[in-house]
């Protein structure tokens, strides 16, 4: 099993990506790990902090076990205790929520917002939250959901706000990549020189946002309170 998630996490990065449970909203990008301060700090349930913005221990908690889960149904098995260790995998789930954060004060910056309107329709149309013939959304799912994953229905669409974010800074940020825009018309048979291109079009896109994320890491003030992290992380794995 640990071969396959090595496997993952050098082939596939964006697997890696902190998935709200069963909702396919993946936006880590970069696997790199460099340039964060360490701090200590007196607030005892701050893991870190990330442009002042801070990360709570019981905030962390609910990502690891989430992204956890996601790994461990990805799988098919469970993960014992030495491979979380093997893997570092507070150190994963800390890095996603760093990126996360990062992307989402961009999307701030850029004047995005999210309305509660967008939220809502974000959700009800969510799979996992459907039952019935023709499917429809479950409220009784849905706050089985929210118990499971130990946050209220506030927390989890603050979350869904901050992924819309997230989504939204990075589809600007490939833009500036110059992708092509389908000319209009019936489309013409793919031809090898075309699927060519688009490859190489996706693989420009990877490298702008990657360097772009680059940017924002470095740029930023990360400040990760090792002592909280230790703790916590003992606590879970």
């Amino acid at each position: 099993m640990l071969e396959m998630i090595r496997k993952f996490a050098i082939e596939k990065p964006k697997v890696l990506g902190g998935l709200i449970l069963f909702i396919a909203l993946i936006f880590t990008i970069s696997m790199g790990w460099w340039g964060f301060a360490n701090s200590r700090s007196s607030q005892g349930d701050i893991v870190a902090r990330i442009n002042g913005t801070p990360i709570k221990s019981t905030e962390f908690a609910r990502d690891f076990s989430i992204m956890k889960n996601n790994y461990q149904q990805m799988l098919n098995g469970p993960m014992g205790s030495k491979i979380l260790k093997q893997l570092n995998f507070p150190g994963l789930v800390l890095r996603n929520m760093i990126y996360r954060q990062l992307w989402a004060d961009e999307g701030k910056k850029l004047g995005l917002v999210v309305s509660d309107e967008t939220i809502i329709r974000e959700i009800s149309q969510i799979p996992f939250f459907m039952d019935g013939t023709p499917p429809r959304f479950s409220k009784q799912i849905y706050t089985r959901f929210l118990t499971g994953t130990h946050q209220t229905a506030k927390q989890f669409e603050e979350s869904i706000r901050k992924d819309l974010l997230v989504q939204r800074a990075q589809v600007i940020v490939r833009a500036t990549a110059g992708s092509p825009f389908p000319q209009p018309g019936s489309p013409a048979p793919p031809t090898a020189s075309m699927i060519d291109q688009q490859k190489n079009m996706l693989k420009l896109e990877e490298e702008t946002v990657q360097s772009f994320q680059t940017q924002l890491e470095n740029s930023a003030s990360i400040k990760i309170d090792q002592d909280v992290l230790k703790k916590v992380s003992q606590a879970l794995l």
